[in-house]
């Protein structure tokens, strides 16, 4: 049992609490002032703030296979699509220590596999601790990632080998849509791993994630999900602004890209302002488009958009509770509530508010994975 004290505690509805956080089994067990447990490790966060643990949406970052890194196991490009490949089973928690995640106030994030496949693989959400898939374990799927982007073309042009088009990729992710739902009207089907996890995209127990750049991906992605009645993820969405109203119809949630000024966003002359406004009619959140490499990577997309105006209650949403409610874990992680993960992270300061700002402890499932020696000074 822990007992988080005394802290500013940054509530659901942008709600700043100063109170007590007791944990238990490594959820939030009850938030109030002045709480008591005997025999609870105490932490002493007067004067701090208290914010959900971050949360990174979309990365390969686990896949690696650091020791081989000729053949990481990220990219599975034997086949175009290969929604019935999991995630679970390239997951090391080992690669995913190494980029200390809680230096950044990151608590989980969504492992996916990379983009070189049409449809790549199922994902789910993890903790940034543990040494397996089980004990990371957040939400085991959450969508089957797919790739409507130039990457896949050109890893299958290399090979000779459709698609090398987007007229392909539009005609090949439709045939194995149509497949699976031909196979699921079979009364004595044989087992199909591909189908089987196309049939929860089907039925919309899951969502399609797909990476999506410009306006012609997202417009051929949301045209093929229509057709099929599914559930949408966008994810990068850097041309999403000229077709705001089409996304918006689709009933799609969106990802977005990177925001540093180097890159896609430049690139495509992303207007973040009318993709943000869409947070009135669909889910919005941000991540990282390149992958979600090193601990700053979230945060320093979530520091511009306050450099640009934004206020820091609604940005830490789009990194938090936004987030989760996009990847459809809200119940689990994202706000600090009674009955969810007790995933937090303490800092000296609020780093959407100060550049001094840095983490004092980070919690994750009712751990602390992170503190700072003596305390008091960044």
């Amino acid at each position: 049992m822990m007992l988080i004290k005394n802290g500013n505690l940054h509530l659901p509805d942008q709600q700043v609490l100063t109170g007590d956080v007791l944990i238990q089994n490594g959820k939030i067990l009850q938030i109030g002032t002045g709480l008591s447990a005997p025999g609870a490790e105490i932490l002493d966060a007067q004067g701090k703030d208290v914010f959900p643990g971050f949360i990174l949406p979309v990365t390969s970052v686990g896949l690696t296979d650091y020791a081989n890194l000729r053949q990481g196991d990220s990219n599975e490009t034997s086949s175009p699509c290969h929604p019935g490949l999991h995630v679970r089973y390239a997951l090391d928690g080992r690669e995913v220590a190494l980029q200390r995640y809680w230096l950044g106030g990151i608590t989980s994030f969504g492992a996916a596999p990379a983009d070189g496949a049409l449809l790549a693989g199922q994902m789910g959400v993890y903790h940034v601790d543990g040494a397996t898939a089980g004990q990371m374990c957040v939400c085991d799927t959450v969508a089957v990632k797919g790739n409507f982007l130039s990457d896949v073309k050109a890893t299958f042009k290399a090979k000779d080998a459709a698609p090398m088009t987007r007229m392909g990729m539009a005609s090949l992710l439709r045939k194995q849509l149509r497949e699976a739902k031909e196979w699921m009207q079979q009364e004595n089907r044989e087992d199909n791993e591909d189908f089987a996890a196309l049939e929860k995209v089907l039925t919309k127990e899951i969502p399609l994630l797909m990476n999506v750049h410009t306006v012609a991906d997202i417009a051929d992605v949301i045209a093929i999900a229509k057709e099929f009645d599914l559930r949408l993820i966008l994810n990068g969405v850097y041309e999403g602004h000229l077709v705001k109203e089409l996304i918006v119809e689709s009933g799609a949630s969106v990802i977005l890209g990177d925001q540093f000024d180097a890159g896609a966003r430049i690139w495509y002359g992303t207007d973040v302002d009318s993709l943000l406004s869409m947070q009135q009619q669909t889910n919005v959140c941000i991540g990282c488009s390149s992958g979600g490499v090193g601990k700053e990577n979230l945060l320093w997309n979530a520091c511009r958009l306050v450099q640009e105006g934004y206020q820091p209650a609604d940005v830490l949403d789009l990194m938090t509770v936004k987030t989760a409610k996009v990847l459809g874990v809200d119940h689990l992680i994202g706000s600090i509530r009674e009955g969810l993960f007790a995933d937090l992270v303490i800092y000296q300061g609020n780093p959407l508010e100060s550049w001094s700002a840095c983490v004092d402890t980070t919690v994750v499932a009712g751990k602390i994975v992170y503190r700072k020696e003596g305390g008091a000074v960044c």
